[in-house]
């Protein structure tokens, strides 16, 4: 049992790596290149904002309309979808009746 444990000793010491190993160096660097990037990187951004604020009112502004136009079709799809879930429910006994006149409401609405 001892030559075994002896064994496995020495494989584990094999497999200890000092701090200083030729991996670590690697990442510190590939982090030191990555830091360097983002940062050059949001210089360039305050520098496009600063010299020229018609891209960026133009890019605010074209991003503004798709949002709404997203968000206009968004609900009204919801909405649609909503009145179909509804008018599927007044088959139902109990909760029918209720929605039948929900739906009645909504239609007198749209009129």
């Amino acid at each position: 049992m001892s030559a075994e444990r002896e064994v496995r000793n020495e494989r584990l010491e094999t497999k200890k790596r000092p701090p200083e190993h030729e991996d670590v160096k690697k990442l510190e660097k590939v982090v030191e290149r990555l830091d360097e990037i983002t940062t050059k990187s949001r210089m360039k951004d305050m520098a496009y904002h600063y010299t020229k604020p018609g891209e960026v009112v133009k890019t605010n502004l074209i991003a503004g309309i798709a949002r709404g136009v997203g968000l206009t079709i968004g609900a009204g799809l919801f909405i649609a979808l909503l009145i179909f879930i509804l008018a599927q429910l007044q088959a139902v006994p109990v909760i029918g009746e209720y929605m039948g006149d929900m739906l009645n409401v909504i239609n007198e609405e749209r009129n």
